[in-house]
């Protein structure tokens, strides 16, 4: 881009070149169609030589105007005095040089020795012609524009009135010239290159991985320094303070470690040689960060604030707690373990309305040391205090073993419940092992995607409402009293719960009862302690429903498989099983149905027309159903058959009257074989008041054997049989004879007398 350069008439003057003779006074040439050379004192100079030349780039119109700096002028007593105009005694006069030759061989002109400022050459004839003076400055400091004498570049003529006009400058500098594609190009590349990195304000300690970071920072500079100076100045400033804001962030992660040494947190910029004194220095909102595995030095507790307590430097450190340190918080306060493990032998309370939560994080807690302590209530591993308390576990491991007496695991403590989930466990894998009890409490418990597993000693649960849901998997096994007690129970997305070898109930519930079609429900083996059940539904679960694509086992129990006193539906399409189930925990006069007990006026039982009932026992009736409510069902399915002791092996082929007093018996006497056929077209009974049944068979004709003394002799199998036939026209007869069976052994003798005929041919007979 070409500019237009502006100069001054005094400003011109300054602007000539200067250079200094050897005596050290200062010559000064000024170029012009007359030249003139004149001599002055450099000290008087000086205020001009400290001033820069003022280059304006005129645009149309412009006017600025160029200050005149003061000139000392010489004496005008007497030509060529070089001191101040008033000065003291002799003059001073520089001498004259002899004119310099040019290269045309034509000496430079000089200024006439004979007045001062004359403009003509040396020896001329006429009237000398001087240079106009410059008139002082204004009070503002701003000097007048007077028309130029000849400045350089001026296209006006010598003499013109305003301001020069110069010519345009066509060369190409180093600030108009347009850069090369080249220098645009890698320029560019760089840019891309450090733009594509992550601002320094986004950097996470817990997700950051430095190492690999570093390495793309260090390329970015590496290429960056490779420029040319053109080329980066073609690079943005916001650009490259990315980069270098970037270079600062990773030192500071990198020096993270080694700030850190001998303190095991830190908060922003700060250090801390215990965890208590990081909780105490904390603000709320404050992420504590752990800088290696450590043991605990004193309980964990606050109260009203929100903290999270994360392993720094995407690592996993321990939390080591052996003297029974523990947590607890209080108020409105949140407490975040992020990818960390916590393990302590202590205990964990919640109060108010605190949260704890477990991020991708292990919970290992062990009550061992309690075992002989008769401590009751306060063995309790987590206590949720209060209502607004909440316990939370994401994509974590909790293991929870040990806590003895009348302790738990986790303990709710309230007999209502809040709304929303008090215990949330997600992407989990949880393990409570010999606690007194799992999970006690009525609280909201969600169990998503996780593995849950509640094992030995007292109560699995005590009245929580489950939610289990999104592939979970839940096993409650081998517990000393109940296997799942809930006050509801929600199985969803294909899940699988799981109540075996429990010592009472296997599951019971008193309210919400629900199974997807997706799901699985396996209750078995429990109910070995007392008159219980596989899977109780009391007269508070008032619309439980087991859709259709359900798998539902209830085998095995030591008691009735399925005990309903409420309402419930199992869809057709619902594949039930209920076999094996042997209900004799309760004595002769109170062990009905053994398969299913279905009693109450309010019990309203609806199962599959396909449910797979059959080969339970009950030692007063019904061995497979036994209803005083209302109850639907279906008929006897293909390919069963009855499993012998107490029973026979045969096929069966329906129901049978099996109530107290008339069991089914098609066997031995005395025999009852009343057949149940009250089916509709589409196989389908329902039935109202007592009735109990048994998958069985009729009464089947026993094989006989000859002799039997309680079967008539008619009806004794004969293995050959004794006919004649009239005797034909050749006198001949066809007789076949008989004889008792191979097996018949005759008591008395037998004598056989012969009749025979005097007619017979040709002969006499006589005695």
């Amino acid at each position: 881009m070409s500019k237009k350069l502006k100069r001054s008439a005094v400003a011109l003057v300054l602007a000539a070149t200067m250079v200094f003779s050897s005596q050290g006074v200062l010559t000064a040439f000024a170029v012009g169609e007359n030249e003139t050379s004149t001599a002055v004192d450099v000290s008087a100079l000086e205020p001009i030589l400290d001033k820069e030349e003022t280059v304006v780039v005129e645009e149309p119109g412009n006017t600025d105007e160029t200050e005149t700096p003061e000139v000392t002028e010489p004496c005008d007593k007497t030509e060529g005095c070089t001191l101040s105009k008033d000065h003291e005694g002799e003059c001073q006069v520089t001498p004259v040089d002899p004119p310099v030759e040019n290269e045309n061989g034509e000496g430079e002109t000089q200024p006439c020795d004979k007045t001062e400022g004359c403009t003509l050459p040396n020896g001329h004839e006429g009237e000398c012609v001087t240079e106009p003076v410059t008139p002082p400055e204004e009070e503002n400091g701003e000097a007048e524009t007077y028309p130029c004498e000849k400045t350089e570049g001026c296209t006006f003529p010598n003499g013109h009135e305003g301001e020069c006009v110069v010519e345009e400058n066509t060369e190409d500098t180093e600030d108009t010239q347009e850069p090369s594609e080249e220098d645009v190009a890698a320029a560019k590349n760089v840019s891309d290159l450090i733009g594509a990195l992550p601002e320094a304000s986004t950097l996470d300690p817990e997700t950051t991985d430095v190492e690999a970071l570093t390495a793309q920072v260090k390329a970015a500079r590496e290429a960056y320094d490779k420029l040319t100076d053109a080329q980066k100045a073609l690079v943005e400033k916001a650009v490259l303070d990315k980069l270098v804001a970037l270079e600062g962030a990773l030192e500071a992660l990198q020096n993270t470690n080694v700030a850190a040494e001998g303190n095991v947190a830190q908060i922003g910029d700060h250090f801390y040689s215990t965890l208590s004194s990081a909780i105490s220095a904390a603000n709320s909102g404050d992420t504590i960060y752990i800088l290696k595995d450590f043991t605990l030095d004193s309980r964990i507790t606050y109260k009203d604030k929100e903290i999270t307590i994360a392993a720094a430097d995407n690592s996993t450190f321990t939390i080591e707690d052996n003297s029974r340190c523990g947590i607890s918080i209080s108020g409105d306060s949140k407490l975040t373990f992020k990818n960390l493990t916590f393990a302590t032998n202590g205990q964990i309370y919640l109060y108010n309305n605190a949260n704890l939560t477990f991020q991708n994080s292990t919970l290992n807690m062990d009550g061992e040391m309690y075992q002989f302590h008769s401590v009751g209530y306060y063995c309790i591993a987590i206590a949720l205090e209060n209502r607004g308390t909440s316990l939370s576990f994401n994509d974590s491991t909790v293991d929870i073993a040990n806590y003895p007496s009348s302790g738990s695991a986790i303990r709710w403590d309230d007999s209502i419940g809040g709304e929303g989930y008090a215990v949330s466990i997600v992407n989990t894998e949880f393990t409570s092992s010999n606690c007194y009890s799992g999970f006690v409490g009525t609280c909201n418990i969600l169990i998503d995607n996780s593995r849950v597993h509640v094992k030995h000693r007292g109560n699995g649960s005590n009245g929580s409402n489950f939610d289990v849901k999104n592939y979970s998997n839940v096993v409650f096994e081998g517990n000393g009293s109940h296997g799942i007690s809930a006050t509801s129970l929600n199985i969803s997305d294909h899940s699988v719960v799981t109540s075996t070898n429990n010592k009472m109930y296997g599951i019971y519930v008193s309210n919400g009862f629900s199974v997807d079609g997706t799901s699985t429900l396996n209750v078995t083996q429990n109910s070995s302690g007392g008159d219980f059940a596989g899977l109780k539904l009391t007269s508070g679960v008032t619309d439980g429903l087991v859709e259709a694509g359900a798998t539902v086992n209830i085998t095995d129990n030591y008691c009735s498989g399925l005990s309903n006193n409420g309402k419930c539906v199992f869809e057709d399409g619902v594949k039930l099983t209920i076999t094996g189930n042997q209900n004799s925990q309760g004595g002769e006069n109170s062990s009905h149905g053994g398969g299913v007990y279905n009693s109450g006026s309010s019990a309203e039982l609806t199962l599959p027309s396909d449910a797979v009932i059959y080969n339970n026992h009950a030692l007063t009736d019904g061995d497979d159903i036994y209803n005083s409510g209302t109850i639907t069902f279906g008929k006897v399915g293909e390919g069963w058959t009855l499993d012998g002791d107490p029973d026979c092996t045969d096929a069966i082929t329906g129901w049978f009257d099996d109530s107290e007093g008339n069991r089914w018996e098609a066997h031995d006497a005395p025999l009852h074989v009343s057949e149940f056929t009250d089916f509709n077209d589409a196989g389908i009974a329902t039935i109202s008041g007592l009735t109990a049944l048994k998958a069985a068979h009729p009464y089947l004709t026993p094989e006989i054997e000859p002799g039997d003394p309680d079967v008539p002799s008619s009806d004794w199998p004969i293995s050959k049989s004794k006919t004649a036939e009239n005797l034909d026209e050749n006198f001949e007869s066809k007789v076949t004879l008989s004889l008792p069976a191979d097996s018949y052994k005759p008591s008395v003798d037998v004598v056989m007398v012969m009749d025979v005929s005097s007619s017979m041919k040709g002969e006499d007979i006589t005695e």
